[in-house]
């Protein structure tokens, strides 16, 4: 096990990372028969956090060469599966409903993907009024609770609207992503060393 401490990286605490590298194991192919694979596990812990991936199959490279080698989408998704860039925010539903009511009041109708026509005056006023409440809406299953006001904003199928644009940045994503990159930077300096 190889043990790397990474400090000085920007607006990140210390990273410490353990690299294990498990041996070869047979990997026979037919135009290969003796072909064995390399196997690994990084663990990575910054301030109260940790992640850890598995390899069993690097080719004829270390744990340390083979993260240093892969992108770091390919590493950020092996340490935390599914994680996104960008996460449902009740924030965005309702800067997104009021640019619904806008366009919609504007009569914008051909220049905008809502199901619904244009808005009278009244109309907007009385959704604009209504949908304070969807700010307070934590995740995306939450808006069937608000299903009567989304479907007056967007129409019947007012999840298909939603989809991909109530969102924001996903901060855990974006953090764990410069923690990947200072990690790697780390592993491409260790290399460079060493072959020098």
């Amino acid at each position: 096990m190889t043990k790397l401490v990474i400090t000085g990286a920007p607006r990140l605490d210390a990273i410490t990372v353990f690299l294990e590298d498990f041996g070869r194991r047979d990997c026979p192919t037919e135009s290969h028969p003796n072909y064995q694979s390399a196997q690994g596990k990084i663990t990575i812990n910054c301030w109260d956090k940790s992640w850890n991936a598995y390899w069993g199959g690097m080719g004829p490279r270390t744990v340390a060469e083979f993260v240093a080698d892969c992108g770091w989408d390919y590493v950020l998704n092996c340490l935390d599966r599914g994680i996104s860039p960008t996460v449902f925010s009740g924030d965005a539903l309702y800067a997104l409903a009021k640019r619904c009511i806008a366009q919609r009041r504007r009569q914008q109708t051909g220049r905008h993907n809502w199901e619904l026509g244009e808005l009278s005056k009244g109309e907007a006023r009385e959704l604009w009024s209504d949908i304070d409440v969807l700010r307070s809406i934590e995740n995306s299953n939450e808006c069937w609770h608000q299903s009567a006001l989304l479907t007056e904003l967007f129409g019947e199928e007012w999840h298909y609207p939603l989809d991909g644009k109530a969102v924001e940045e996903n901060h855990e994503f974006t953090y764990l992503r410069r923690i990947v990159e200072a990690v790697q930077q780390a592993l491409r300096q260790e290399q460079q060393q060493v072959a020098a």
